[in-house]
């Protein structure tokens, strides 16, 4: 009996890790213009070659990026929820059906990246608060489109109503949203000191995979929490 239950344990978990390794590839498939303009950046020596690169990485995120890290979100809420899916397929239809949405929250936060960016770039030798304040905003947009790309995954809502959802479950519960944050920069630094290799081929899907585990344990801890005070409403009326 352990035996079969041990099989089939182990089964689905290199049918689960299979899947999420498919997937992290079609990713990297998708993202490889912004890759290969990624090695540029680091190996060009000519500064005015940065003229050109970075303007392409900023074009370049919403087309490329957004909409093929939506897919994945999406593919991994499946899952982790153990929802049937066909890895490609699935990923593929992720990507078209939210091409439009993803692009425009690409295109919002890209602009929004380029101009702190750029504020950070001049504030450092002229005012060491405005850095800051500067660089604190950036880490928040960062935090909330971690928790955006989960609502976007989770929930058939309009953009609007899923943006103000991630702010407010931002600010709400900051110590989970800046400590999800702070684990998939330590899970992509760490990543990325111990090879490139396993920078590029688990990095991605695992910090998409651990960002909404996370966020779904929140989330039904939000509902369950919501059910004990109507419930306690309801007794007391």
């Amino acid at each position: 009996m352990w035996k079969h239950k041990a099989y089939s344990v182990a089964y689905e978990l290199s049918d689960k890790i299979s899947k999420l390794f498919i997937a992290n590839l079609l990713w990297i498939i998708l993202n490889s213009p912004l890759l290969i303009v990624a090695i540029q950046l680091r190996t060009v020596t000519q500064p005015s070659s940065y003229y050109v690169l970075l303007p392409l990485l900023s074009l370049g995120l919403p087309l490329f990026f957004f909409p093929s890290t939506q897919a994945l979100f999406c593919l991994v809420r499946d899952v982790v929820l153990q929802t049937p899916v066909s890895t490609v397929k699935t990923f593929w239809r992720y990507w078209v059906s939210n091409f439009k949405e993803s692009l425009k929250m690409g295109i919002l936060l890209s602009g929004l990246f380029t101009g702190i960016g750029l504020l950070l770039y001049y504030s450092w030798s002229v005012s060491f608060i405005l850095f800051t304040i500067a660089l604190i905003a950036l880490l928040f947009i960062l935090i909330i489109m971690v928790q955006l790309f989960c609502f976007q995954a989770h929930f058939e809502m309009p953009f609007i109503w899923k943006l103000k959802r991630a702010q407010q479950l931002v600010f709400a519960r900051i110590f989970y949203s800046v400590g999800s944050f702070m684990i998939v920069l330590f899970m992509i630094y760490a990543s990325f000191e111990m090879s490139i290799a396993v920078f590029v081929w688990m990095t991605p899907v695992a910090c998409v995979y651990t960002s909404f585990i996370l966020f779904n344990y929140q989330y039904n801890k939000i509902i369950s929490n919501k059910k004990v005070q109507w419930n306690r409403d309801s007794e007391s009326m």
